[in-house]
């Protein structure tokens, strides 16, 4: 899994249709989806996820009307268990893309975890060495927990693609 798209509860084959249908307009051939566990939540391994996204967006600014069923879609840089230390060591890893002047910010969204999110927003502060903002962070550690596996990744702001949000925009 390297990206995770959400959807309205109940519309999760929709959104897949649409968004297989849009990566097929991009170039992109290689694409697998499949549902989640968890009410509104797709996960998708697509060649050059980061391309596709930026593709995703630029669709949404010219066609706003033709994205009906996608809400967000967000890249994942690693996939781990759940524990803590596995965790923990995936951030240490991927937080050298935090820059030293850089700060950041932890937002998790947990379906079926074993921690409470302080725990968990805990034990990355530890392991990250920047300065923290809340407000207006430069790059966002993003947790994705889905019971048994997390999904980390280190994204500026922007990475996270809202499609509600380009759709106000235009």
């Amino acid at each position: 899994m390297n990206l995770i798209l959400t959807s309205a509860k109940g519309l999760e084959a929709r959104a897949s249709a649409e968004f297989k249908e849009i990566a097929l307009l991009s170039g992109v051939r290689k694409v697998s989806l499949e549902r989640s566990a968890y009410d509104g939540v797709v996960e998708i391994e697509a060649e050059n996820p980061k391309g596709l996204l930026t593709f995703l967006a630029e669709f949404v600014k010219s066609e706003p009307f033709k994205v009906r069923y996608i809400m967000r879609v967000m890249p994942v840089d690693m996939v781990v268990d759940t524990k803590m230390e596995e965790i923990s060591r995936a951030v240490k890893e991927l937080s050298a893309g935090i820059g030293q002047g850089e700060s950041f910010r932890v937002t998790i969204e947990a379906r079926d975890s074993p921690y409470a999110d302080k725990e968990l927003i805990d034990a990355v502060a530890d392991v990250v060495d920047r300065k923290v903002s809340l407000g207006s962070p430069d790059k966002i550690v993003f947790l994705q927990v889905f019971g048994e596996y997390t999904g980390v990744s280190v994204l500026a702001p922007q990475d996270i693609l809202s499609i509600p949000k380009l759709k106000r925009a235009v």
